[in-house]
């Protein structure tokens, strides 16, 4: 199987965009909140997209002993995630400073779709960092240890 983003996953951006540009179009403070929101969030999924989700793709195969189709190059993907890591995770520490700013305004507006989205988004991003991330770095140490 060639290295590639699981349809789920592609599926959960696709929703997390929609209602975000939904959010943007609020106006007012909410809508001002949400597009700085997408402008630190957008920069971030594209990364994801690159180094991350592909790798999540072949993480099965390689939890079931099997060695993916292109495996140099997700070793190469897991490798360029481990050497940005930590820049992800402080990504993920903008994008919750600027939810938490939505929030504030999303409530003070009474916009409960807004407010659930917040919350929505903000269980992603701890999702990724307990299990979505760690999975990578996992897939990475035994793609080598399988390649040796």
């Amino acid at each position: 199987m060639p290295v590639k983003i699981p349809e789920a996953m592609v599926e959960e951006h696709e929703e997390i965009h929609k209602e975000l540009r939904k959010a943007t179009k609020v106006g007012g403070e909410v809508g001002r909140a949400a597009k700085q929101v997408a402008k630190v969030l957008h920069p971030h999924f594209e990364r994801e997209n690159e180094l991350v989700l592909p790798v999540i793709g072949v993480a099965r195969e390689v939890a079931e002993g099997k060695a993916p189709q292109d495996t140099p190059k997700a070793l190469e993907l897991c490798d360029k995630f481990k050497a940005e890591y930590e820049e992800m995770l402080q990504g993920h520490v903008d994008i919750v400073k600027a939810l938490e700013t939505l929030e504030v305004a999303a409530r003070k507006a009474k916009k409960k779709d807004v407010i659930e989205f917040v919350g929505k988004l903000k269980l992603h991003a701890k999702t990724e960092e307990d299990l979505t991330y760690p999975t990578v770095l996992m897939v990475g140490k035994l793609l080598k240890q399988g390649s040796q």
